[in-house]
């Protein structure tokens, strides 16, 4: 029996411990139409034929059917379904296991999803698609385009073997490969239905034709592809365990942008990519949201959460072994619901750094870290502390020539160095961390 929101299920005798039950849930109904994300889509390709989707990631799976919609609880498999008149063709998340004629003027569309996925993940694409197919090794790569979009489609599409060879470089295999990559035209931007990416980008590189990040970078990818497309690590392979903690999914997806940017293009251009992002930053909300309430993260999640990554890396100091880890975090917790309490101590234990502070300054407090400066060019000191909020924060940060970095070590409490540099000549490595600098 449904009460607004919520399911009540009757059992006909009392449920015992040890033993294994199934429910059959039957549904009916006409799905009230939301926007892009919440429920059904019902519209018309521009040659007038139905197209039919689903985005639910904002309003929750359960507005469409029936289920626990919490994120910390996915299903380990699934099958999917999809009954459509004859001459449309439903494409769905997993591997197509076939069509049935029907007899009665449709066509059933079969997926099996062969992973744990996210609720909101699960996705009908209802449409005159044209498909087609290529390989990455082993992985099938299926495409899916309007016929008048396909020849774009051809083109555009191919991006999408060198994101899986940056992506798989960085973290290992696709995480997926039972089902497949999908990539999926639908008319609006994009969305990271689990092996089943969704694709709106009007076939051009940047965002929606835009430099996303003004710095001339991103005009060289299509950002849809390889932000909707990272989430398959970072969102559907490691999924937050509440809606609070989703950065875990779009701080590291949109690291991962500058991921896919060094490996093409190198160290600069990313860093270059990246600090651009901070004129996105508002600081206005802390990044994790109330827990247990369905609250969502400010827009800081993506850009502030990639920066604090890329400062998690300055503060590691050293790349292979950065890259080492970033590996070895993924792996560990593939195909898991983690919260950040997580990652903050996978890092801390790996890098035998106590993160925790670190993680809590730019996750749980709306301002940046300020490593504030007192220069007596007289004595040729400088003395230094971090103004932040968590009292255990220390964090090593970069200072002096850019030619000849000194690393130290500040912390909460005043310290002193000597320095031939006096405030003008003294400069702090503002690339590569996300701070502000006060001098006086």
């Amino acid at each position: 029996e449904r009460d607004g929101d919520t399911v009540f299920v009757d059992f006909p005798k009392t449920l015992r411990k040890g033993k294994t039950y199934s429910i059959d849930f039957y549904y009916s109904g006409h799905p009230v139409q939301q926007g892009r994300f919440g429920c059904f889509t019902f519209g018309k390709d521009t040659s007038g034929h139905p197209w039919i989707y689903t985005a639910c990631e904002e309003t929750g799976a359960s507005v469409w059917w029936p289920n626990k919609d919490q994120w910390r609880d996915e299903v380990r498999d699934m099958r999917i379904s999809v009954a459509v008149p004859n001459g449309l063709m439903d494409v769905s998340n997993g591997k197509f296991d076939g069509k049935k004629d029907l007899g009665d003027g449709y066509t059933r569309w079969d997926w099996t999803v062969h992973y744990p996925i996210n609720n909101y993940d699960v996705a009908l694409n209802i449409g005159n698609y044209e498909h087609f197919s290529d390989k990455y090794g082993k992985l099938a790569l299926d495409f899916y385009a309007l016929p008048e979009d396909l020849d774009k489609a051809k083109r555009q599409f191919a991006q999408a073997k060198g994101m899986l060879e940056a992506f798989t470089h960085y973290f290992g295999e696709y995480p997926f490969v039972k089902d497949g990559y999908k990539l999926v035209q639908v008319p609006y931007s994009g969305m990271e239905h689990q092996s089943a990416v969704s694709y709106g980008n009007l076939f051009v590189n940047g965002y929606l034709g835009r430099d996303w990040t003004g710095v001339g970078i991103s005009p060289r990818f299509d950002f849809i592809i390889i932000h909707e497309s990272g989430h398959e690590w970072f969102g559907n392979s490691i999924t937050a365990a509440d809606k609070s903690d989703m950065w875990i999914h779009e701080g590291w997806t949109t690291y991962l942008e500058s991921l896919y940017v060094e490996y093409r293009w190198g160290k600069a251009d990313a860093l270059k990519y990246l600090n651009a992002y901070k004129l996105k930053v508002k600081n206005l909300k802390p990044i994790i949201a109330t827990r247990g309430v369905n609250a969502e993260p400010p827009p800081d999640q993506y850009f502030k959460g990639a920066l604090f990554i890329n400062t998690l890396r300055s503060v590691v100091n050293d790349d292979t072994k950065w890259f080492a880890l970033l590996h070895d975090f993924y792996q560990h917790f593939k195909y898991q619901n983690i919260m950040t309490e997580d990652v903050a101590a996978y890092f801390s234990q790996q890098t035998g750094m106590d993160l925790t502070p670190v993680f809590d300054q730019y996750l749980r407090h709306t301002a940046i870290p300020v490593l504030e400066l007192k220069f007596d060019e007289g004595a040729g000191t400088v003395a230094y502390r971090w103004k932040v909020d968590e009292k255990g924060f220390a964090m090593p940060v970069r200072v002096g020539l850019p030619a000849h970095w000194e690393v130290i070590h500040p912390t909460t409490e005043w310290q002193t160095m000597k320095t031939p540099l006096g405030k003008d000549q003294f400069e702090v490595a503002t690339e590569l961390y996300y701070i502000d600098v006060s001098k006086s």
